[in-house]
């Protein structure tokens, strides 16, 4: 995997640039608007992605994760100091922008620690 780093606001606020996340097999035909019953879906390499990403986002810091209808692509932005972090950044905005500016159609995964969707990873 490649990682690119762009620094902003006095360099706490850092934006990975998108990293496809792609795996052998095809990927399912995603939707974002899922019935009561369905689950997103997401690759395992998209999971591991998430576990970094819980990483750059411990101790309290803000972020956004966000991962392609299909599952298999994500990027995140987050602000690795939670106190210095200027409050009225829409760090899902900010990651979702990310994702269109490279072709993807995506949806909010995590906001800061916290899941916000009802997902399952494909095997």
């Amino acid at each position: 995997m490649h990682h690119s780093f762009r620094a902003a606001l006095a360099g706490l606020f850092i934006t990975l640039a998108t990293v496809p996340l792609l795996v052998a097999c095809q990927p399912q035909e995603g939707r974002v608007n899922l019935n009561a019953d369905e689950k997103f879906v997401i690759s395992k390499g998209t999971w591991d992605y998430y576990q970094k990403y819980l990483q750059a986002v411990d101790g309290g810091a803000r972020g956004a994760f966000v991962v392609s209808e299909d599952g298999y692509y994500a990027t995140y932005t987050y602000c690795r100091a939670a106190q210095a972090c200027y409050q009225n950044i829409n760090y899902s905005a900010e990651a979702l922008k990310d994702c269109i500016s490279d072709g993807y159609k995506c949806v909010v995964f995590a906001k800061d620690s916290d899941i916000v969707v009802d997902y399952a990873v494909a095997e």
